[in-house]
């Protein structure tokens, strides 16, 4: 076998020798991808995503293992290899798959030349909430094309739900074309007093929209607007008027 592409011969598995600026790479590449996985950070492509808009698919390495043997009852000793034969496990690159499972990959075409390459970062998983606020929603089209929500005006559009079913008190939440954000107008509920400098994770049939903080730009600390990707998944939750959604709606420090 030619010295090139013996396995034997593979590049050292030692992170500090991928932590030069001398490598150029653009971020993104393919190419960086394969840096990254060598500083032992995972990595995915922006496609990699689930029919509920979600990306759980990405790569890990595996670094080598050497000096095993076969034992026996083993998949090799199944397989007819001789209990006691002596291996190395070599490097490799594992895909988790969809479904949560490993298995050993290898690029395609298109994965090489591809330019949507990124971290997965492990998402931060807050201790507990500091406020929680949960309402059943069946949004309306409260400015024609312009603003789609519901406020407690509406009757039987919004029913609160949990420690505060009985709060009979004024609150709204809607999606702005103008602005394209969301806002919710809280000044009504004095126990939710203090949300305003603290991170929203709402909860919408099982899945999560970490909103952030909100957006400064606002009139006061009761009306809370928050802008981007998640904030805009929700406002077309919320132009599909007459379907019903449980909104979960928790603060953190």
């Amino acid at each position: 076998m030619s010295d090139v592409i013996n396995p034997e011969h593979e590049c050292p598995f030692d992170p500090k020798h991928y932590q030069c600026d001398c490598f150029i790479a653009p971020v993104g590449s393919f190419s960086w991808a394969l840096i990254q996985l060598k500083l032992r950070k995972r990595v995915t492509r922006s496609v990699w995503v689930n029919c509920q808009g979600n990306n759980e698919m990405y790569l890990a390495i595996t670094p080598r293992v050497n000096n095993l043997a076969v034992e026996e009852g083993s998949a090799y000793a199944v397989d007819g290899v001789a209990v006691g034969t002596q291996y190395d496990y070599l490097t490799h690159i594992d895909l988790r798959n969809e479904h949560g499972n490993f298995v050993p990959w290898q690029p395609t075409q298109e994965d090489m030349m591809a330019c949507d390459w990124g971290l997965k970062v492990r998402p931060d998983v807050p201790a507990s909430p500091k406020h929680t606020l949960i309402f059943d929603i069946t949004p309306l089209e409260m400015v024609s094309e312009r603003y789609w929500g519901v406020t407690t005006n509406y009757e039987g559009k919004l029913v609160m739900v949990g420690d505060h079913a009985e709060a009979n008190k004024y609150f709204e939440i809607f999606w702005s074309a103008n602005h394209n954000e969301l806002s919710m107008d809280l000044e009504a509920l004095t126990f939710l007093d203090g949300v305003e400098d603290k991170k929203l994770i709402i909860t919408i049939d099982g899945i999560k929209y970490d909103l952030g903080y909100r957006f400064k730009d606002t009139t006061s600390d009761s009306d809370l607007s928050y802008i981007g990707i998640e904030a805009e998944k929700i406002g077309d939750l919320l132009k599909q008027t007459g379907k019903t959604y449980r909104f979960h709606c928790e603060w953190y420090d």
